[in-house]
């Protein structure tokens, strides 16, 4: 995140408003500086935006279907793609170690300009994790499908649901083990180290080490009630609370993943639809991104219902499968911020070629005091709140411009033709009925 003495300033009313980091923004192509300032040159990381990625194998929805080589079904990303209405740049799949891959879906997949996301998974113990025959044929054939690919071995580590985890010590020297056959074999593959956001206390002790690890990420899902369980209540935890943890302690050194993330939109324990907190936690995460956390360069959803499964019947997370949910969805990603291919990232080389911000997608920034509008001004909010229905009030010189109702309505435009040449205070309010809990404004020079 780029920091300046000349942000917008900011005023809360009310101990209740203390978290909300409410925040005005306009929309803006990226200097050269803020893209070097967030870019670490890690393998496969975008210049500058958020790779779109997805799960999508426990669709049912999804009528197509493609046989691979170890007698897997994958779902078909055009399809998909079809529904959601862009195209992702990745997608993941499941794999147990000791199973070879499906050759032919990565190549397949590769061919397209998915980067193929595997999340390889030793569940019959981290002890048959070896330099031995097994692994350096793995490593090889990743390398001759001719794909990109993010390896994210022995995820969600510090969880008790998982074996591998239990000797921290262990997990490292095999995630050390499986990094240098990968970079001796495979230089198409970033390592990906994954913990789950919680336990939070214990996600340090398992680091490889940055030698090993090109990219961290996150595993994180946002649900009702932890666990199923009804004395464990969830509702209250926003996206970002899950992320901020990793995010500070190592994003400055390794571009961030969210491995996997989903919202539950249909809870079993409860036995009824929670479309409104899925809602208001999709618009909070992927709103937030660009605005606040600019060193996460990948986003996966996890589009599956796992009400489908006999052995984990819990929640239904598939956006294809709530009307309500795919249009927020839709709406969300249609930001040019998130890429659709690895190939529309740009390079950046350390002598400097490459480093103009031409080619790079316009996004929201912090509005500044002192910076220079003109043309179409392109305002939005975004404040962390479980509240789908707060209200943003945008205002130029103390007038009203808009009033924006709920999270999908936080973002107005105006052309600077319709104010006078010179500085203008812009601000946006934060009201929760007839309370205003916070106030980001910034002086700025409108030019025509």
């Amino acid at each position: 995140m780029i920091v300046t003495a000349l942000l917008a300033s900011v005023v809360l009313s009310g101990s209740t408003a203390r978290d909300l980091r409410l925040g005005l923004y306009v929309d803006r192509k990226p200097t050269e500086r803020e893209v070097r300032a967030n870019f670490t040159a890690a393998k496969h990381e975008p210049a500058y935006g958020c790779y779109l990625g997805a799960y999508i194998d426990l669709d049912s929805t999804l009528t197509k279907g493609y046989d691979d080589s170890i007698g897997r079904t994958r779902r078909l990303p055009e399809e998909f793609e079809k529904i959601v209405g862009k195209v992702h740049a990745s997608y993941y799949f499941y794999l147990g170690y000791g199973r070879p891959i499906p050759k032919d879906w990565v190549a397949l997949l590769g061919m397209q300009e998915k980067i193929v996301h595997i999340a390889l998974e030793p569940n019959r113990g981290i002890e048959y994790v070896l330099d031995d025959e097994y692994l350096t044929r793995l490593a090889k054939d990743m390398e001759n499908t001719g794909a990109k690919i993010f390896l994210r071995f022995a995820s969600e580590m510090n969880g008790a649901w998982v074996e591998y985890g239990k000797d921290p010590k262990v997990y490292r020297e095999k995630f050390r083990l499986v990094s240098r056959v990968m970079k001796r074999h495979a230089p198409n593959v970033a390592m990906v180290w994954c913990p789950y956001t919680t336990p939070a206390t214990t996600i340090d002790s398992y680091y490889p080490g940055d030698e090993y690890v090109d990219w961290v990420g996150v595993n994180m899902y946002s649900v009702t009630y932890f666990n199923q369980d009804r004395s464990m209540p969830a509702r209250h935890v926003h996206p970002v609370d899950m992320l901020d943890k990793v995010y500070r302690k190592y994003s400055r050194k390794k571009p961030i993943m969210i491995g996997e993330y989903g919202t539950t939109h249909f809870s079993a324990l409860e036995n009824k639809s929670v479309t409104d907190f899925a809602l208001r936690n999709l618009y909070g995460l992927y709103a937030a991104l660009p605005r606040k956390y600019p060193r996460v360069k990948a986003i996966n959803y996890f589009n599956g219902n796992n009400l489908e499964l006999s052995h984990r019947m819990n929640n239904n997370y598939a956006i294809t499968q709530s009307a309500k949910l795919l249009k927020a969805y839709r709406q969300l990603i249609d930001a040019p911020y998130f890429l659709s291919t690895s190939a529309a990232a740009q390079d950046l080389t350390e002598d400097g070629e490459g480093s103009s911000s031409d080619g790079l997608p316009i996004s929201p920034f912090p509005l500044r005091n002192g910076d220079v509008v003109s043309g179409k001004i392109d305002l939005s909010a975004w404040c962390r709140t479980t509240d789908l229905s707060l209200m943003m009030k945008f205002r130029i010189d103390g007038r009203l411009l808009y009033e924006g109702h709920g999270k999908q309505h936080w973002y107005v435009t105006i052309g600077a033709s319709r104010l006078t040449e010179g500085w203008h205070v812009f601000s946006v309010e934060a009201w929760s009925k007839n309370r205003k809990l916070a106030t980001s404004s910034a002086r700025v020079k409108v030019v025509h």
